[in-house]
């Protein structure tokens, strides 16, 4: 049974003052939960409608929770739409808790992902989920970035949260002060192959906003700028796909460098 208190907290979640305030964020859909549940994410509550519960595709899911402690509640078709802000919820819904924010450990040689004004919730989610992909696990985002939580943000990164650290308000300087390699993702830039940048170097690329591209505070910061060659017509790439792209370049050509 959910309370009038409870459907209203879980609703207000999807505001970050109230995310701050309560320490919890939303998961939306089967995979994202899914994810959640893998990599045992602490105080998930799961809602459901019995039109999910009866779904006989979602036989193998509910078959996995049978052994697990979190709570799991049955709401009406009405109640599901009043918890989440999708047009058409997906029938299962969870909160679960805030991750802890501790100050990055910059002696691991770790690479880095860095969002400078990232503004687009589809965008940056689909940017989490591909630096998952490519096991650049730490993700940085610059103050006036949209929120990671942000409901449409968890929806687009597809679990991917549950499967990085992401870090929000860090300033690009602290990889200068820490000898990271900086490298931007600039239409103006060098093909990475063409770079002279060593294989072994531990480094962060940075991706700018939508329209603006890296802020000039931090182009100032960059050791180089890299772009991806033209091949046919069009003025630009959407900023995800682009990051895409230079993640896997980065992560098979620098390895390639490095093991030569």
């Amino acid at each position: 049974m959910i309370t009038k208190t409870e459907i209203k907290q879980v609703h207000s979640l999807s505001k970050k003052k109230y995310r701050k305030q309560f320490e919890k964020f939303i998961i939306e859909g089967i995979h994202p939960i899914t994810e959640a549940i893998k990599s045992a994410t602490p105080n998930l509550k799961i809602y459901m409608t019995d039109s999910f519960l009866q779904h006989p595709k979602h036989i193998r899911f509910l078959q996995s929770l049978q052994n697990t402690n979190y709570i799991l509640t049955t709401v009406q078709d009405s109640i599901m739409e009043k918890l989440s802000d999708a047009v058409t919820p997906p029938g299962i819904i969870a909160t679960c808790s805030l991750p802890k924010q501790d100050s990055p450990d910059f002696s691991k040689r770790l690479n880095w992902l860095y969002l400078d004004h990232i503004r687009d919730p589809g965008n940056l989610g689909t940017l989490l989920r591909t630096s998952a992909w490519f096991h650049v696990t730490h993700v940085a985002l610059s103050p006036r970035c949209i929120d990671p939580y942000n409901p449409k943000v968890v929806r687009s990164g597809m679990g991917a949260h549950f499967h990085l650290s992401i870090y929000d308000n860090m300033d690009l300087s602290e990889y200068k002060a820490h000898k990271f390699t900086i490298i931007g993702a600039d239409q103006k830039g060098t093909p990475l192959s063409k770079t002279t940048v060593s294989g072994s170097a531990h480094w962060v690329l940075v991706l700018g906003n939508e329209v603006h591209g890296i802020s000039l505070k931090n182009i100032s910061l960059l050791d180089c700028a890299v772009s991806i060659p033209r091949a046919g017509k069009g003025d630009s790439l959407n900023v995800a796909i682009a990051g895409g792209i230079l993640l896997h370049q980065m992560t098979s050509f620098l390895k390639k460098n490095e093991e030569a």
